[in-house]
Order: structure tokens, then C-alpha cells, then sequence
């Protein structure tokens, strides 16, 4: 099958490969985005099992 390319418009190899590219910005930034873990804080309270509180 030889290549079609048309003269009247953008090549459909061109719209293939912006697709492609498109698709992988698109996945690389998801996988940051739910990578990402931000620092939790060090100084949070831990509260004991055997405390009791007294109301």
C-alpha cells in the first residue's frame, strides 16, 4: 500500500503524530501528578489507645 498524501490539506500522518505526542504529554503528567506526595508535617499529635479523655 503506497502513501496517500493529499495536496489540499495536512497530511494524515501529521494529525497521527500529534495524537501520539499528545497522548504521551498526557500520560507523563498524569503519572507526576498522582507521583507527587506531598511532605507530610513530623509534629502531629498521636493519640494513644489508652488515654482516655474525660468529657
Amino acid at each position: 500500500m503506497g502513501w496517500k498524501i493529499s495536496h489540499d490539506g495536512h497530511d494524515p500522518r501529521q494529525i497521527d503524530l500529534l495524537a501520539v505526542l499528545a497522548l504521551l504529554l498526557l500520560i507523563g503528567a498524569a503519572y507526576l501528578y498522582f507521583e507527587h506526595r506531598p511532605d507530610t508535617p513530623n509534629n502531629t499529635a498521636f493519640i494513644v489507645p489508652s488515654q482516655s479523655v474525660k468529657w
